[in-house]
């Protein structure tokens, strides 16, 4: 592993620059092919050296803290948005679901056992997270309010329900893939609605239940961390 550095100095315009680009190439191939691609792909499709690549982010772990910050700020940013500009808090909690489509933040489970430590380990992204899921809240305590989603069910619900499926996002350019799975989402969607059918099983899942689950380590990719050991780390 290569050492080291400290990236908390403000960076100049081209560096900043290379930095976003490297960011942008990395989530658009971890999506498209995983996050055991080579960093040599990842820096040809930035347009910087490899050299470069690794004085903004020394291993892959590195790389894909900061993809997932990135992703986790462009969904916090995303969630404020929808809360504040659309009135109809069912229409905004969709919104905001799909927006987390669209993300395929399930696909940054799949990580090396460092990377996913480093990811669930990192305060930036519990602050984020924690953000996100109280907006989430917010918007379905209204929606049920309103009569538009069903009374059975909370927050915990609707995460972990899209986050599965998230996880199912195709890797592969696959017309048919990308179908199916924007298909299933969509069925999800709908079983928010209220609507008349079987009871759900148990009682509604909670925050803090959330937690308790990746307290276990059974949350993130649905198992523990020691999972994802034998992926190359670069």
């Amino acid at each position: 592993m290569r050492g080291k550095q400290d990236t908390s100095a403000p960076l100049r315009a081209d560096a900043r620059r290379n930095r976003e680009q490297i960011i942008k190439a990395a989530r658009s191939l971890f999506v498209s092919i995983g996050p055991e691609v080579p960093m040599e792909e990842i820096a040809r499709a930035a347009g910087v050296g490899i050299g470069t690549l690794y004085r903004r982010f020394p291993d892959r772990d590195e790389l894909i803290k900061a993809v997932s910050l990135d992703n986790f700020a462009r969904l916090v940013e995303a969630a404020r948005q929808v809360e504040r500009d659309e009135p109809d808090p069912a229409v905004a909690l969709t919104t905001l679901l799909r927006f987390t489509l669209e993300m395929r933040l399930g696909i940054m489970t799949a990580v090396s056992t460092r990377g996913f430590r480093a990811i669930q380990d990192s305060p930036e992204i519990i602050g984020q997270r924690e953000e996100v899921i109280t907006i989430a809240g917010r918007l379905l305590r209204r929606a049920q309010e309103s009569g538009a989603i069903r009374s059975d069910i909370e927050v915990g619900d609707v995460v972990l329900a899209f986050l599965m499926v998230s996880r199912l996002a195709p890797l592969a350019e696959d017309g048919l893939s990308e179908m199916v799975f924007r298909r299933l989402y969509a069925l999800l969607l709908d079983g928010l609605r209220v609507q008349t059918g079987s009871a759900l099983p148990g009682r509604p899942v909670n925050r803090e239940d959330i937690e308790e689950l990746r307290r276990r380590g059974g949350l993130a990719g649905f198992g523990k961390a020691e999972e994802h050991a034998g992926m190359p780390d670069r």
